[in-house]
């Protein structure tokens, strides 16, 4: 499995609209073959800043998707947001789920 992580600042004053609109393509980019989910987060610390993040079954679902016209209207969208950004494709070693009291 393969992630993206997109460091991305939001413009100040953009951060609702931003989130709302990033619900929107995330669950527009949930459909493409091979896409496993879609995660935002936020920085406690520095509210502006959010990762997206997108997990792929492997490098040619996430390779089709980069290629396609989908994904430049979906980063089209989220582009007017963004202050700055930095962009990673990160690839799965090791997933260990918690489990629960009575697994242990």
């Amino acid at each position: 499995m393969l992630r993206t992580v997109l460091e991305m600042t939001v413009r100040e004053g953009y951060e609702g609209e931003f989130r709302a609109t990033w619900q929107e393509t995330a669950q527009a980019a949930s459909l493409m073959p091979g896409n496993v989910a879609q995660t935002l987060l936020r920085d406690t610390h520095a509210p502006r800043t959010h990762l997206i993040m997108a997990d792929w079954a492997d490098s040619a679902s996430l390779e089709a998707f980069q290629r396609s016209p989908e994904r430049q209207e979906l980063s089209a969208r989220l582009e007017t947001f963004r202050e700055s950004a930095h962009k990673r494709v990160l690839e799965t070693v090791a997933h260990i789920p918690a489990r629960q009291p009575s697994e242990r």
